[in-house]
């Protein structure tokens, strides 16, 4: 870096809102751009109908299978795994359904069990006696009949003592036996019959009725109801079987353990237990099986049904469309490329900020004075000047340079702009009553005019000036450190926007 030379540090930012403006105003090429493109490939879709046309209708003159696309070839791919898993899907369900009908009838059977088993806990004198407090009423009776052995005869009278004690246990053990005696205590036959046992002795000729209690009244009241129903068979087995005689021996009342009812007892607490367990498993079955089938029903819902596409031809609506985009796309692109390259001076902001330099006022470039309609809104939206305050701007302006030049008797308005403009602007800023006692000069930019170089150095300040239109970051950078070299002070710089 030579001594003279100013340092210029200059990070590149991109400035998104200007980015987007620019993009703006480029609607009219991007109008025609995305015209001419959507009528460019809607006659691409043309010619590709008209070519796909004739395929099929040479491959139906000549018996062949009509061409496919890739999106058809894929369509019926999809076709295929999509009716594979709908099958899987109903094979599924056909499954489960079985499954659960099964299910249900097992459940009801269970049912049925855990009601008797619950009604059986609930109604039996058995079950709710306690196995250590069994309270047994007892009656043995001895059955004698007119049979005598005959010595030295060869024949004998048949012995019928068997016949007779059968005949008792079976008719005082039979359902009407049950069921009488059973009414008389206001008891279910069923729980009657756990209570009462009867049975004969062959050998000894004995009668025996044991009857099992929860106390010791309800065993004696039962077993006199027995023996009472017993008496009342007397003549009817008599009859029958034959004459016979009865004599109690012994009747007696105790209270026992029953380790077998315990046993008993517990195997019916046991069992409901079981039932009870096999109906939570059943349920719990029936529950899994009916998560399966809307597990099923939604992982079929979850696969998308492929749509069928076209029979092959271009859209002539879709190419168009998409000619349509492409052109937004490609000026869009363009126009942001040329912002990003071409360094153009956007905006007095901006160029105050990028090169570090006092902007002195804005005036209205040549095409915001010619903008109408949604240029000028554009415009309007971003702040930029459109000459309506021109005149009392370039006032302003000469108002500010006499201030901060308060003796400088020459000033040079110079920059990188068309030769007529800098003699407007310097025209109407010698016009202001600020600058009139002053010389004002104009020049070209002293980076391409060696009259430009000896105008800065006759000159006592010098006013830069750019246009948004044509000059560039760097450009206005440079004239302002070549005029720095010179010698002399850069008061500001005039934009037009």
């Amino acid at each position: 870096m030579t001594e003279n030379q100013i340092p210029y540090e200059q990070e590149e930012e991109i400035n998104l809102v200007s980015l987007l403006f620019t993009v703006l105003r480029k609607y009219r090429q991007m109008a025609a751009a995305a015209l001419v493109c959507a009528v460019l490939f809607a006659g691409v879709a043309v010619v590709k109908n008209i070519s796909w046309n004739a395929a099929v209708q040479k491959a139906a003159e000549e018996g062949e299978t009509a061409p496919r696309t890739s999106a058809q070839q894929t369509y019926e791919e999809d076709m295929v795994e999509y009716r594979e898993a709908q099958n899987k899907r109903d094979t599924n369900v056909q499954s489960y359904n079985q499954q659960l009908r099964d299910n249900e009838r097992s459940q009801q059977t269970v049912q049925f069990n855990i009601d008797n088993a619950e009604e059986y806990m609930e109604k039996s004198v058995l079950n709710s006696i306690d196995p250590y407090n069994v309270y047994n009423a007892r009656a043995d009776l001895y059955v004698t009949t007119d049979y005598k052995i005959m010595p030295g005869m060869d024949y004998q009278n048949p012995d019928y003592t068997s016949s007779v004690l059968s005949a008792y246990t079976s008719l005082l053990t039979n359902h009407e036996a049950i069921s009488a005696i059973a009414e008389q205590f206001n008891m279910e036959e069923r729980y009657m019959r756990e209570l009462v046992s009867v049975w004969g002795d062959d050998s000894t000729r004995l009668l025996s009725i044991s009857i099992n209690a929860a106390s010791e009244e309800d065993a004696t009241a039962i077993l006199d109801a027995v023996i009472a129903r017993m008496n009342g068979l007397y003549e009817t087995i008599e009859s029958t079987v034959g004459h016979h005689s009865i004599t109690l021996l012994s009747r007696t009342s105790s209270v026992t353990v029953s380790t077998d009812l315990r046993d008993q007892q517990q195997n019916t607490r046991d069992n409901l237990t079981s039932l009870q367990n096999q109906m939570t498993d059943l349920q719990a079955q029936h529950d899994l099986l009916e998560q399966n089938i809307q597990k099923a029903d939604q992982d079929l819902a979850a696969l998308e049904v492929p749509k069928e596409p076209g029979d092959g031809s271009p859209s002539l609506v879709k190419f168009a469309v998409i000619g349509f985009v492409l052109g937004v796309i490609l000026v869009a692109g363009a126009a942001v490329v040329k912002f990003l390259t071409a360094g153009l001076v956007y905006s007095a902001k901006d160029l105050k900020s990028t090169c570090n330099l006092p902007v002195l006022g804005t005036l209205a470039s040549a095409a915001a004075r010619k903008a109408v309609k949604l240029d000028a809104k554009l415009n309007k939206l971003e702040g930029r000047p459109d000459g309506s305050r021109d005149d009392e701007t370039v006032r302003l302006i000469a108002a500010t340079i006499a201030s901060r030049a308060p003796k400088a008797d020459r000033i040079l308005v110079t920059g990188d702009l068309p030769a007529e403009q800098l003699s407007a602007l310097t025209a109407q800023l010698q016009a202001a009553d600020t600058l009139r006692s002053r010389k004002l000069t104009c020049a070209e930019s002293v980076l391409v005019s060696s009259t430009a170089v000896l105008e800065v150095n006759a000159a006592d300040a010098v006013v830069l000036v750019a246009d948004c239109s044509c000059s560039r970051y760097s450009s206005v950078n440079d004239q302002k450190e070549q005029i720095a070299r010179l010698g002399k002070t850069v008061l500001g710089c005039v934009v037009y926007e």
